[in-house]
């Protein structure tokens, strides 16, 4: 029977997290475009039509629209346009918390598959939502630490630390909602496995009624019914979690309810035809590290030169050795779904044929459940590694942009 083990006790930690980045920076100054997203007032920001200033306040999130919802929405962006090293000290704090949750994050993923829980579809469901939580964590936190070296420097103007504020939270709003779309495609197998334990039960109870079956099978069928009750609600709030922050992050309150759209839909031929070379040298020209080393004093001496050249040339191999690791991490993403997309079709129709079965009443509601369920892991998994190349391409992207 299946057992489980931890469950998701680590997201009560990423919602203390990812509430944290928000709820620590609550700005005291007004928002210049309105209260938030649907409560802006007459004054369209410069640049922005009517159509996409109506699209951005119709209380629907999608994922083209984050830079924007960050820029003019987010509180924490909106404060440092008055008061940019307000954020500093807030930063500094959240970074170091994060990292302290990322430990934690990882021990109860690993607690989960050293117990032999992951051999459960719960079990499995809650370790790719571990994992998937800790990239997007780790994703962020770097990142931060690339924010926090660049704005203790003295020399950053301050329209480059907004303009890098906005995409770091642009960053942070793209990560939160692949996790929660990452969450949401677990939840149709965890229902349905509910259900399914829920007819087992049934069965199981009926037949022990009739005295075909003993009180043991009873107890352990309630048993995992409970564990897949517990894993569904887990999962429910984690999702519920990480739409409260996203809401946040984007400007909307955490009572908010607006629609949250999918992860768009990647040209496979770019992922393909990427130029690692080329996507290299444009993430060396536009780090904001590099930028600040480059306009660095060198004190007009001939060792301040030679050590800002050496400064500025590892920062460039550096960059160049991250983005070599970026790329790859594509390609294994990649390869990933590619393959959960050829487990998916064999998976419909392995669903297919059961259907044909059910409709001629050749199999029982219990088999018919199952069968139902192992095409739901199916394409929960194929929406998961989606998600996890997304991300990873997005993370690319988001080098060579300078992060």
């Amino acid at each position: 029977m299946r057992k489980i083990g931890i469950y998701f006790h680590s997201r009560i930690v990423l919602a203390a997290v990812l509430s944290g980045v928000i709820v620590l920076s609550v700005p005291s100054t007004g928002n210049a475009y309105g209260a938030g997203p649907g409560q802006a007032g007459e004054s369209i920001p410069e640049g922005m039509t009517k159509e996409q200033w109506d699209r951005l306040n119709d209380q629907v999130i999608e994922f083209d629209e984050l830079p924007d919802l960050v820029r003019y929405f987010n509180p924490d962006v909106q404060n440092t346009v008055t008061s940019i090293t307000n954020s500093i000290g807030n930063t500094q704090y959240i970074y170091d918390a994060m990292r302290g949750y990322i430990r934690d994050l990882e021990s109860d993923a690993d607690e989960l598959k050293d117990s032999g829980e992951t051999a459960s579809a719960e079990g499995m469901v809650q370790y790719n939502v571990l994992n998937t939580t800790v990239k997007s964590l780790k994703t962020s936190a770097d990142t931060m630490k690339q924010t926090l070296d660049y704005m203790n420097r003295a020399d950053s103007s301050t329209k480059s630390n907004i303009t890098q504020a906005v995409k770091n939270y642009t960053n942070y709003a793209n990560q939160l909602m692949i996790s929660y779309n990452s969450a949401q495609s677990g939840l149709s197998s965890l229902k349905k496995l509910v259900e399914a334990d829920t007819a087992i039960l049934d069965s199981v109870k009926a037949r022990y009624s009739l005295g075909t079956a003993a009180h043991a099978d009873v107890l352990s069928a309630q048993k995992d019914l409970l564990s897949a009750q517990s894993s569904l609600l887990s999962l429910e709030n984690t999702t519920d979690s990480l739409r409260r922050s996203l809401c946040l992050m984007t400007g909307y309150s955490a009572e908010s309810q607006p629609v949250i759209g999918g992860i768009p839909q990647l040209d496979m031929t770019e992922i393909t035809n990427l130029d690692l070379e080329a996507d290299t040298e444009m993430a060396v020209r536009n780090n904001y590290s590099l930028i600040s080393d480059r306009h660095a004093s060198s004190g007009k001496t001939t060792t301040g030169m030679k050590y800002k050249e050496a400064g500025v040339l590892k920062g460039e191999q550096t960059v160049a050795v991250t983005m070599q690791s970026n790329y790859h991490a594509v390609q294994q993403a990649k390869a990933a779904y590619e393959a959960a997309c050829t487990a998916y079709e064999m998976a419909a129709l392995e669903w297919g044929k059961a259907e044909h079965l059910i409709q001629h009443g050749l199999i029982s509601k219990n088999e018919s459940l199952q069968a139902q369920m192992k095409f739901l892991q199916a394409e929960s998994e194929k929406q998961s590694t989606y998600n996890d190349l997304y991300q990873a391409y997005d993370t690319y992207q988001w080098a060579m942009l300078g992060l």
